[in-house]
């Protein structure tokens, strides 16, 4: 079997959807890392969404230099519809999303085509080095395993983060399915929308947790600072994937619950870094969950040790929480500058 994966590793194409978006000083590392695959048979297609800084013209400048690549210019629109302008325009028999800020290990996609044909499946999926200034962690604590799962299996992965990190840009999707499912235009937390079809669709899945995706955290990322309106996203997306379990009685409804009252965690830790917190609209709805469903968290073993104790903590004391809350801040900045 192997044999004649490598004997006709060329015969199918993957599609390589990148969104492009004012990210000029990273564009160039993150297309040479996809021109550099060992896996050649690609249709390298850059959306350049309307940016204002001199991406646009790069992109242009790169698909010069390899006639894999080909470029579409659009009006601003935002991640989403950037990506779905890219399923519209793929042409080869898998479809990948890789971020423009982001760079890919030169064997990534071979390894994902070699998987995904080997175990007959609709996903391959490769874990995450998580690339910060001066260090790089991998999202995985073993970087060694090997997973082949059914649908129910996969979404318990996926809901739990580690072995199956939540961002779509480390999957390998068969284009049939792929091109059945868009980007919800105008939301953030789009990959986890992707995601929730994702699993209607896709029957058999295979994991590598070896982190062979270079996940790049810069500041300014949309998903990051004060909080705003559009963060409840995030909250409407994991409520739709606990219902999802609950509704059709998978063994997955303690995973779902911790995804659930993560996004309430991420919420309420955007509001505390305003200092008028308590005047925020969505803010009391916010606190009443963590507080009503305490005890719960702390039962959970999916949280971590310190997230545990916090919940306890918030319903002792909300000041005390904030403290807390910018200390672990403080605390992560001086490991990851």
């Amino acid at each position: 079997v192997i044999l004649s994966i490598k004997e006709n590793i060329m015969d199918e194409k993957i599609s390589v959807i990148v969104p492009v978006y004012n990210v000029e000083q990273y564009l160039e590392r993150c297309v040479e890392s996809i021109i550099n695959q060992t896996y050649k048979n690609l249709d390298i297609i850059l959306v350049d969404d309307g940016s204002t800084d001199s991406s646009g013209k790069l992109c242009d400048e790169l698909a010069k230099k390899d006639d894999r690549i080909k470029v579409i210019h659009k009006e601003n629109g935002g991640v989403s519809e950037a990506r779905n302008i890219g399923i519209d325009s793929a042409t080869g028999e898998y479809v990948i999303f890789i971020d423009s800020d982001d760079y890919i290990n030169e064997e990534m996609l071979s390894e994902l085509y070699s998987q995904i044909k080997k175990e007959n499946a609709d996903v391959s999926v490769c874990g995450v080095m998580n690339v910060y200034e001066n260090n790089h962690t991998p999202q995985a604590r073993n970087i060694n395993e090997y997973l082949i799962l059914n649908n129910e299996e996969f979404l318990r992965e996926y809901l739990k983060g580690e072995r199956v990190p939540g961002g779509i840009w480390n999957k390998l999707i068969k284009a049939s399915i792929a091109k059945a499912i868009k980007f919800p235009v105008g939301r953030i937390y789009e990959d986890a929308y992707y995601h929730y079809e994702l699993i209607k669709l896709a029957k058999r899945y295979v994991v590598t947790t070896k982190p062979l995706y270079n996940y790049y955290h810069r500041e300014g990322s949309l998903t990051e600072g004060c909080y705003k309106k559009r963060d409840l996203s995030c909250i409407d997306i994991y409520t739709k994937f606990y219902d999802y379990a609950l509704n059709n009685s998978l063994s997955t409804k303690e995973e779902a619950f911790f995804r659930l009252s993560y996004s309430y965690f991420v919420i309420l830790d955007k509001m505390l870094l305003q200092d008028d917190y308590k005047k925020i609209e969505d803010y009391d709805e916010i606190v009443g969950f963590l507080k009503k469903n305490a005890f719960k968290i702390f039962r959970n073993n999916i949280f971590r040790t310190g997230r545990r104790i916090a919940a306890i903590t918030l319903l002792i004391n909300i000041k005390l929480y904030r403290m807390l809350l910018f200390k672990n801040i403080k605390n992560s900045k001086k490991v990851h500058d």
